[in-house]
């Protein structure tokens, strides 16, 4: 058995699990004990997850494991991180570090890359679905600097990280479930097979945050 195989077999499995853990944390109470466990459970499996995806894309670089390991990578660290930088107004301790900036931009790069890469033709994946996962890696990246520059500036709020961290992780779970769509549910007709998940938990995060927003200024006003 070659070490790409092994990686594979492991990376699958991680998948699977991923899948299968992370609609918990998407369906219990926020802040709850099960929300957590089941957070870091699904974290751990997306960790393992992409430290093979890696591996893999230096053995046998390709296009679509280059943008969809870096997106992912970005949704899940990004999420996790914001969890540190929930008050920048109240301690400069919780804002974005040097590791936040070096892992962005980097992302960002990988992101341009995957456009280019797309409109050159490269790789086996259709070019729309290069395009989806740069724009994933672009949007994200491009909000987290943002973030890090003006901490304060438009649109902080004092809830503002638990908006984001909801919208990266959900993020990085409809990357694996992309990737597992894509890979599995042969069914499904290409290149959507691979975008309905983003599409739909990109969507669902729009409403889910926006719903948020206007319960918590509901009793604002009401207070």
């Amino acid at each position: 058995m070659t070490v790409f195989t092994s990686l594979l077999i492991v990376h699958i499995g991680a998948g699977f699990c991923a899948v299968a853990v992370g609609v918990l944390p998407i369906l219990t109470r926020k802040g709850s004990r099960l929300h957590r466990l089941s957070g870091r459970v699904f974290a751990g499996f997306m960790i393992v997850l992409l430290v093979c995806a890696w591996a893999m894309t230096a053995l046998r670089p390709d296009p679509y494991f280059l943008g969809l390991s870096a997106t992912a990578s970005l949704t899940l660290f990004s999420g996790l991180r914001v969890l540190g930088r929930k008050r920048p107004d109240l301690s400069r301790r919780n804002r974005a570090r040097p590791l936040d900036w070096i892992v962005t931009v980097a992302t960002l790069g990988i992101g341009l890359l995957t456009v280019w890469m797309a409109i050159m033709g490269y790789g086996d994946a259709p070019p729309q679905i290069l395009i989806a996962l740069a724009y994933g890696a672009l949007s994200m990246g491009g909000w987290d600097l943002w973030r890090f520059w003006r901490p304060l500036d438009w649109p902080f709020s004092p809830r503002l990280w638990a908006y984001e961290h909801l919208w990266k992780m959900v993020g990085a779970y409809s990357a694996v479930l992309s990737a597992f769509s894509g890979n599995f549910l042969a069914f499904l007709p290409p290149p959507w097979s691979a975008l309905w998940p983003t599409v739909l938990f990109q969507s669902l995060t729009v409403v889910w945050i926006a719903t948020l927003i206007v319960r918590s200024r509901t009793r604002s006003v009401a207070a």
